[in-house]
């Protein structure tokens, strides 16, 4: 029933069940409301508190900086390939131009070219209907230079020469620091405009620095067997750059050593090894051989005896005491042996790599059995003890790994690094050294910069690169004492990175 003077009783059910709902939606949304802002200012807060720890973190670990530094936009390079180091060659005869006979006014000889065949082979009509066949002569090789060879710059009135020999006569100050160079110690190198020269005319295959604080000594070789020196005065900061050609082919190794560690020893594919007398300004000959071609060779400490692998995997040893050879050739590997490394603790051992793929530890008291092998899956471009006396042995194989062996214990690597190694064919092998106390490892990349790795777990601990590196660099050293790090590229140019 309706009540009286009211609406329906319908219809004030109707109303009431639309006007409570509406009250209580009005205050649980202001509620909502409410707790949606409390946690949104939690959340900045939260939010805040995460971002200054992030910010402190990026400062610790110097990030900013380095963002800084690789964010800058490089201006369009217009600078043009540096010729620094690069002289006048000496001037030779002149070549007569060839003239054709209708040139010179003479009558021709009626002959004419009938065939030709692969390998350069002419048939050749002459003008009575007969037929001469010419073969063509293997070209020759060049010369090889034997007794002493004088040290002479081979660009003409190179004033630098005397220059050099006069530093490399004077007296070494030696080194006066008791500790070697670490792979912390080249975190932080830089390369400057003007330590970037090109020391040999082609490809630098072979670079060694001398162990001497007072001065920086340079010595490398090219595929041409010419040697370049490159000397930096650490006071003055005088540069002289002198290069000389010992050898006629491909040189296969050099290394600073001796009593003084002031002789230099090179050795070449013309079957020479010869020592810098810096007395006497001349090349002598250690050793030399018609039938082998050297691929490598390393010097024990002392500079009197010389081991020596050839491309045809054969080995020998030379005593400069004897007259004879103090291990005559034998055949250690079936293919080219790249390099030849002596233990420096125990002058008894040495390792050798191959192109086979084969890694060897050898005993001279024991040849030609050797102590231990670590075979590899591809070509091994190098082979090189640690030089802190700990036994352990470092390798580069094209398959991608630069791995630490521990000759101790005779088992796997203990330490494999992941590292391209695939050069290509215009750029040499990559060969991985050590760092003079023994807990790196430097070797180049293909983004045209050295890495440096930590030798005992394969971690990246830093990268060395500059805009004046402009090639990619593939043989290295590093300085004994000194935070220096040299890198040589294909184009003979030579990189000194700096603190």
């Amino acid at each position: 029933q309706n009540p009286p003077g009211g609406r329906p009783a319908e219809k004030t059910r109707r109303a009431l069940a639309k006007t409570v709902p509406s009250v209580f939606t009005r205050v649980s949304s202001a509620a909502r409301m409410t707790m949606l802002r409390s946690e949104a200012v939690d959340y900045e807060k939260a939010r805040e508190e995460q971002m200054r720890k992030n910010k402190e973190r990026l400062l610790e670990l110097k990030l900013p900086t380095a963002a800084a530094k690789v964010g800058q936009k490089k201006p369009a390079s217009t600078r043009k390939a540096t010729q620094r180091g690069v002289k006048r060659q000496k001037k030779q005869e002149p070549v007569v131009a060839r003239r054709s006979m209708r040139v010179r006014g003479m009558t021709p000889s009626g002959e004419m070219v009938a065939s030709e065949s692969a390998g350069g082979k002419i048939t050749v009509e002459n003008g009575a209907g007969g037929f001469v066949r010419y073969t063509p002569s293997e070209p020759a090789k060049p010369t090889r230079k034997t007794g002493p060879v004088k040290f002479e710059s081979v660009y003409e009135d190179d004033e630098d020469e005397a220059t050099m020999l006069e530093l490399l006569r004077g007296k070494s100050g030696g080194t006066t620091s008791s500790s070697s160079t670490s792979a912390a110690d080249l975190s932080d190198l830089s390369l400057a405009e003007d330590r970037c020269v090109k020391v040999t005319k082609s490809g630098a295959v072979h670079v060694g620095v001398l162990p001497r604080e007072d001065a920086v000594m340079i010595a490398a070789g090219d595929k041409d067997g010419r040697i370049g020196l490159w000397s930096i005065g650490r006071t003055t900061g005088a540069q002289v750059n002198v290069q000389v050609q010992p050898h006629t082919s491909y040189c296969s190794g050099l290394r600073w050593c001796g009593e003084s560690a002031a002789d230099l020893f090179t050795c070449s594919y013309d079957g020479t090894c010869r020592r810098l007398d810096v007395s006497e300004g001349v090349f002598h000959e250690v050793f030399s051989s018609e039938d082998h071609e050297f691929s490598a060779f390393d010097v024990c400490a002392g500079g009197s005896t010389v081991f020596l692998a050839t491309n045809e995997g054969d080995f020998m040893v030379k005593d400069s005491r004897a007259k004879d050879l103090a291990v005559k050739p034998f055949e250690m590997s079936h293919r080219k042996i790249n390099t030849v490394h002596i233990e420096p603790a125990l002058g008894n051992f040495f390792t050798t790599s191959s192109t086979g793929g084969d890694v060897g530890v050898w005993d001279l008291r024991k040849l030609p059995k050797a102590v231990c092998h670590y075979p590899h899956l591809k070509s091994c471009q190098g082979s090189y003890f640690a030089p802190d006396g700990s036994q352990r042995v470092l390798t580069t194989c094209y398959d991608n790994h630069l791995s630490v062996w521990d000759f101790k214990q005779h088992k796997a690597a203990a330490v494999r690094i992941s590292h391209n190694t695939q050069t290509g064919r215009w750029v040499l092998p990559f060969r991985a050294i050590w760092t003079p106390s023994g807990d790196g490892v430097v070797c180049g990349t293909m983004k045209r910069q050295v890495s440096v790795y930590a030798a005992k777990d394969g971690k990246r601990l830093s990268t060395c690169d500059s805009e004046f590196l402009t090639a990619i660099p593939s043989r290295f050293f590093v300085h004994p004492t000194l935070p220096l790090l040299g890198a040589a590229t294909s184009s003979g140019r030579i990189a000194l990175f700096e603190s």
